[in-house]
Protein backbone atom coordinates (compact mmCIF):
# COMPACT_ATOMS: atom_id res chain seq x y z
CA UNK A 1 0.00 0.00 0.00
CA UNK A 2 1.16 3.60 -1.04
CA UNK A 3 1.49 6.11 1.69
CA UNK A 4 1.12 9.94 0.31
CA UNK A 5 2.85 12.52 2.00
CA UNK A 6 1.27 16.05 1.65
CA UNK A 7 3.73 18.28 3.08
CA UNK A 8 1.38 21.44 3.01
CA UNK A 9 -1.49 22.55 4.94
CA UNK A 10 -3.77 23.55 2.06
CA UNK A 11 -2.09 22.03 -0.73
CA UNK A 12 -2.97 23.82 -4.33
CA UNK A 13 -4.47 21.53 -6.64
CA UNK A 14 -5.95 23.82 -9.39
CA UNK A 15 -3.79 24.07 -12.13
CA UNK A 16 -6.20 25.63 -14.63
CA UNK A 17 -5.91 29.38 -12.68
CA UNK A 18 -2.14 29.11 -13.27
CA UNK A 19 -2.25 28.78 -17.15
CA UNK A 20 -5.01 31.04 -17.99
CA UNK A 21 -2.91 33.79 -15.96
CA UNK A 22 0.42 32.39 -17.69
CA UNK A 23 -1.98 32.86 -21.18
CA UNK A 24 -3.04 36.32 -20.48
CA UNK A 25 0.32 37.68 -19.71
CA UNK A 26 1.96 36.03 -22.62
CA UNK A 27 -1.16 37.95 -24.62
CA UNK A 28 -1.10 40.95 -22.74
CA UNK A 29 2.63 41.23 -24.16
CA UNK A 30 2.23 40.22 -27.17
CA UNK A 31 -0.60 42.71 -27.83
CA UNK A 32 1.71 45.51 -26.02
CA UNK A 33 4.52 44.34 -28.29
CA UNK A 34 2.39 44.94 -31.65
CA UNK A 35 1.10 48.02 -30.61
CA UNK A 36 4.81 49.37 -29.66
CA UNK A 37 5.48 48.09 -33.37
CA UNK A 38 2.86 50.24 -34.82
CA UNK A 39 3.17 53.33 -33.58
CA UNK A 40 6.96 52.85 -34.11
CA UNK A 41 5.75 52.21 -38.11
CA UNK A 42 3.41 55.52 -37.93
CA UNK A 43 6.15 57.78 -36.17
CA UNK A 44 8.63 56.47 -38.73
CA UNK A 45 6.10 57.04 -41.86
CA UNK A 46 5.48 60.33 -40.25
CA UNK A 47 8.52 61.61 -40.12
CA UNK A 48 9.65 60.28 -43.47
CA UNK A 49 6.37 62.42 -44.56
CA UNK A 50 7.89 65.75 -42.93
CA UNK A 51 11.48 64.84 -44.04
CA UNK A 52 9.79 65.16 -47.67
CA UNK A 53 7.86 68.10 -47.27
CA UNK A 54 11.21 69.72 -46.33
CA UNK A 55 12.74 68.18 -48.72
CA UNK A 56 10.23 69.64 -51.40
CA UNK A 57 10.27 73.13 -49.87
CA UNK A 58 13.91 73.42 -49.96
CA UNK A 59 13.68 72.75 -53.63
CA UNK A 60 11.34 74.91 -54.35
CA UNK A 61 13.46 77.43 -52.62
CA UNK A 62 16.20 77.03 -54.26
CA UNK A 63 14.52 77.42 -57.70
CA UNK A 64 13.08 80.74 -56.72
CA UNK A 65 17.08 81.64 -55.32
CA UNK A 66 17.87 80.19 -58.98
CA UNK A 67 15.09 82.14 -60.95
CA UNK A 68 16.32 85.38 -59.30
CA UNK A 69 19.70 84.89 -59.90
CA UNK A 70 18.79 84.47 -63.79
CA UNK A 71 16.53 87.70 -63.30
CA UNK A 72 19.44 89.54 -62.39
CA UNK A 73 21.56 88.25 -64.76
CA UNK A 74 19.25 89.09 -67.54
CA UNK A 75 18.56 92.64 -66.64
CA UNK A 76 20.54 94.50 -68.06
CA UNK A 77 21.92 97.47 -66.02
CA UNK A 78 20.45 100.86 -66.51
CA UNK A 79 23.46 103.75 -66.82
CA UNK A 80 22.49 107.19 -66.45
CA UNK A 81 24.60 109.76 -67.79
CA UNK A 82 25.23 112.74 -65.89
CA UNK A 83 23.05 114.82 -67.94
CA UNK A 84 19.95 112.47 -67.80
CA UNK A 85 20.19 112.37 -64.31
CA UNK A 86 19.94 116.35 -64.64
CA UNK A 87 17.14 116.23 -66.85
CA UNK A 88 15.32 113.98 -64.85
CA UNK A 89 15.70 115.62 -61.43
CA UNK A 90 14.33 118.89 -63.82
CA UNK A 91 11.53 116.51 -64.57
CA UNK A 92 11.33 115.55 -61.00
CA UNK A 93 10.72 119.15 -59.65
CA UNK A 94 8.68 119.93 -62.42
CA UNK A 95 5.99 117.09 -61.03
CA UNK A 96 6.02 118.53 -57.64
CA UNK A 97 5.78 122.15 -58.95
CA UNK A 98 2.71 120.81 -61.15
CA UNK A 99 1.02 118.59 -57.76
CA UNK A 100 1.39 121.95 -55.62
CA UNK A 101 -0.94 124.64 -56.55
CA UNK A 102 -0.14 128.08 -55.83
CA UNK A 103 -3.03 129.71 -56.58
CA UNK A 104 -5.19 127.55 -53.94
CA UNK A 105 -2.18 127.94 -51.14
CA UNK A 106 -2.43 132.05 -51.94
CA UNK A 107 -6.20 131.76 -51.44
CA UNK A 108 -6.12 129.53 -48.14
CA UNK A 109 -3.64 132.23 -46.73
CA UNK A 110 -5.82 135.23 -47.28
CA UNK A 111 -8.44 133.64 -45.06
CA UNK A 112 -6.23 134.31 -42.11
CA UNK A 113 -5.17 137.18 -42.92
CA UNK A 114 -6.60 140.01 -40.54
CA UNK A 115 -8.68 142.90 -42.06
CA UNK A 116 -5.97 145.41 -41.50
CA UNK A 117 -2.91 143.31 -42.38
CA UNK A 118 -1.52 143.14 -45.96
CA UNK A 119 0.52 140.50 -47.21
CA UNK A 120 4.49 141.96 -48.85
CA UNK A 121 5.63 138.43 -49.83
CA UNK A 122 5.06 134.76 -49.82
CA UNK A 123 8.43 132.47 -50.35
CA UNK A 124 8.12 128.82 -50.89
CA UNK A 125 11.06 127.50 -49.45
CA UNK A 126 10.65 123.67 -49.64
CA UNK A 127 7.82 121.64 -51.42
CA UNK A 128 7.42 118.03 -50.05
CA UNK A 129 5.51 115.50 -52.07
CA UNK A 130 5.40 112.10 -50.57
CA UNK A 131 2.44 109.33 -51.75
CA UNK A 132 -0.04 110.49 -48.74
CA UNK A 133 0.28 113.98 -48.58
CA UNK A 134 2.08 117.52 -49.95
CA UNK A 135 3.65 119.73 -47.69
CA UNK A 136 5.66 122.90 -48.49
CA UNK A 137 7.75 125.14 -46.07
CA UNK A 138 6.01 128.79 -46.30
CA UNK A 139 7.46 132.11 -45.64
CA UNK A 140 4.87 135.15 -45.39
CA UNK A 141 6.28 138.67 -44.84
CA UNK A 142 3.18 140.86 -43.53
CA UNK A 143 2.82 144.48 -42.22
CA UNK A 144 0.12 145.14 -39.92
CA UNK A 145 -1.37 148.14 -38.65
CA UNK A 146 -0.53 147.18 -34.82
CA UNK A 147 1.81 144.71 -33.17
CA UNK A 148 -0.96 142.54 -32.04
CA UNK A 149 -2.02 141.74 -35.82
CA UNK A 150 1.18 139.22 -35.91
CA UNK A 151 -0.69 137.53 -32.78
CA UNK A 152 -3.83 137.59 -34.32
CA UNK A 153 -2.88 136.12 -37.33
CA UNK A 154 -0.96 133.43 -35.89
CA UNK A 155 -3.88 131.93 -33.70
CA UNK A 156 -6.53 132.22 -36.90
CA UNK A 157 -3.67 130.11 -38.71
CA UNK A 158 -3.40 127.72 -35.25
CA UNK A 159 -7.15 127.01 -35.97
CA UNK A 160 -6.74 126.53 -39.57
CA UNK A 161 -7.36 122.14 -38.77
CA UNK A 162 -3.93 121.10 -39.49
CA UNK A 163 -4.28 123.13 -43.27
CA UNK A 164 -1.37 125.77 -41.14
CA UNK A 165 1.55 125.04 -39.08
CA UNK A 166 2.85 128.07 -37.28
CA UNK A 167 6.31 127.80 -37.40
CA UNK A 168 8.88 130.81 -35.78
CA UNK A 169 7.54 134.22 -36.30
CA UNK A 170 9.47 137.56 -36.18
CA UNK A 171 8.37 140.95 -35.74
CA UNK A 172 10.26 143.87 -37.26
CA UNK A 173 10.85 147.78 -35.68
CA UNK A 174 7.72 149.83 -36.29
CA UNK A 175 8.15 151.33 -39.50
CA UNK A 176 8.25 155.80 -40.54
CA UNK A 177 4.46 155.11 -41.13
CA UNK A 178 3.38 153.52 -37.89
CA UNK A 179 3.11 150.26 -39.20
CA UNK A 180 4.64 146.59 -38.44
CA UNK A 181 5.89 144.62 -40.41
CA UNK A 182 6.57 140.99 -39.28
CA UNK A 183 7.56 137.25 -40.55
CA UNK A 184 5.54 133.93 -40.23
CA UNK A 185 7.14 130.40 -41.26
CA UNK A 186 4.61 128.03 -41.90
CA UNK A 187 4.01 124.21 -42.96
CA UNK A 188 1.28 123.95 -45.45
CA UNK A 189 -0.29 120.77 -45.84
CA UNK A 190 -3.24 121.43 -48.42
CA UNK A 191 -5.24 118.09 -48.73
CA UNK A 192 -5.25 115.94 -51.60
CA UNK A 193 -8.37 117.01 -53.38
CA UNK A 194 -7.19 121.01 -53.28
CA UNK A 195 -3.71 120.92 -54.35
CA UNK A 196 -4.50 120.28 -57.53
Amino acid sequence: MRTYINLSNRPFTNHRLFWITLAIVYLVCAWTLLWIMSEKSRVIAKADDTKQRIEGQKQLVAEKKREQDLKKQQTPKVVVTEQQATELAAARQMIQRRVFSWNRMISDIEEYVPKNTRIMSIKVDEILNTAEEVSARVQVKAIGTTANEMTEMMLNLEKSGGLFVVGEAGQEPVADSGETPFTLNLTYSPRRGNAQ
